[in-house]
């Protein structure tokens, strides 16, 4: 049977991103699939070198004024030669739009990333005619599927999976690490409220520092662990910690960790925070759960869908324009972040520990990739 060429272009698969974990977790599995394809992708700089699969990587220099396309398209022709084939984009629709005349013979797909819709509740602008334009298009869930129909008739939603034997129970030795890893301010009784979000302003940081805040101003003993990439970029964290009088009750890391290091943090948690400002998936918000930890988010957009108890979502009090698209970005209060999390411990108080880890692990057991996979194994080779 000859075999398709396909092409995955996005956030390199090494990269530590949202979209690069897309990239790497689907790559592994069409990889290692029977699916009668000829993998290749393209997306992240170098080093490291990714030799799990052909994979090329594509830096700043080569994504310069076209997102990559015309560098895709000599990748293309180097490695598939005049082979027809599919070019899969998973990346959010602006970067698509880039691709729509691509000197490739390709049918285009795209996993798009849709984490807010326009004032009229769908897409606009650029992305929306790539989107439209695309071949096949498939949602990560039932809420981006509704946002992408104001650009095609019908769209198919298959969420990302995760492996939940990494997010086990850890051991006594590895609690132990984790308390250590968050420093000697970190007292026996303090309720850690974590949170894992890049630095950019789509994650609203502020708000996760204030309702921190006014947690400890209740009489909380709370104690704020972030994860996240880099201290000032679209926020100043050094700075929030301090105005928010949070010196020596927060741990900051931006360490690597591996993920049994990244479930250990997490399960030393009491309650998370997931401060996005419109999530299509959200990462962090199933991680916790799937570590048997109550997440607090927004009541909008993808998130809703995974957080399993009302109460533990906070109201959406006004919503404002963003950026060139004019999309919707929710405006929450602190004071509400901080309800949320107290409801949350209140439940755990109520139902025991153990019950509470269970309850929060059964609610993402349906993302597992073992349940996952035959689904988008079927999707991949219905399009062949």
């Amino acid at each position: 049977m000859d075999r398709t060429p396909l092409l995955l272009v996005g956030d390199g698969p090494h990269e530590p991103t949202g979209l690069g974990r897309i990239h790497r977790d689907l790559g592994m599995l069409l990889a290692s699939s029977d699916l009668p394809i000829d993998l290749c992708s393209v997306g992240g700089p170098i080093p490291p070198v990714w030799t799990r699969w052909p994979h090329y990587p594509m830096g700043e220099a080569e994504r310069a004024g076209d997102w990559g396309a015309s560098y895709v398209a000599a990748i293309w022709a180097s490695h598939f030669g005049d082979r027809p084939g599919i070019l899969w984009h998973i990346w959010d629709g602006s970067r698509v739009a880039a691709y729509q005349q691509v000197a490739a013979p390709v049918r285009q797909w795209a996993y798009p990333a849709v984490d807010a819709p326009n004032r009229l509740a769908g897409l606009s602008g650029p992305a929306a005619e790539a989107l439209k334009a695309c071949d096949r298009v498939i949602a990560y869930g039932r809420w981006a599927s509704t946002v992408l129909k104001s650009v095609r008739t019908t769209v198919a939603y298959l969420p990302h999976g995760l492996s939940l034997q990494a997010y086990a129970p850890v051991s006594e030795e590895e609690q132990a690490w984790a308390r250590a890893e968050l420093g000697p301010s970190l007292k026996r009784h303090d309720l850690i409220i974590g949170c894992v979000a890049t630095n950019q302003p789509r994650k609203d940081l502020g708000l996760y520092f204030q309702a921190l805040s006014d947690l400890a101003g209740r009489g909380l003993p709370v104690y704020g662990w972030l994860h996240t990439d880099v201290m000032v970029k679209a926020w100043s964290i050094p700075q929030l910690v301090e105005d928010c009088e949070l010196a020596k009750r927060v741990t900051v890391s931006m360490t690597a960790y591996t993920d049994r290091q990244l479930a250990a943090l997490y399960q030393a948690c009491a309650v998370t925070i997931a401060p996005g400002l419109g999530e299509g998936f959200g990462y962090p918000i199933v991680e916790s759960l799937a570590n048997g930890v109550p997440v607090v988010h927004g009541d909008c957009g993808g998130g809703r869908e995974l957080v399993p108890k009302r109460e533990w979502r906070v109201p959406v009090r006004e919503v404002r324009l963003e950026g060139v698209y004019g999309l919707q970005r929710p405006v929450f209060r602190a004071e509400d972040v901080a309800n949320a999390v107290e409801r949350a411990l209140a439940w755990k108080a109520t139902v025991g520990a153990e019950t509470a880890a269970a309850y929060c692990r059964g609610a993402v057991a349906h993302l597992s990739w073992d349940a996952l996979w035959p689904r988008w194994r079927a999707w991949v080779r219905s399009g062949l």
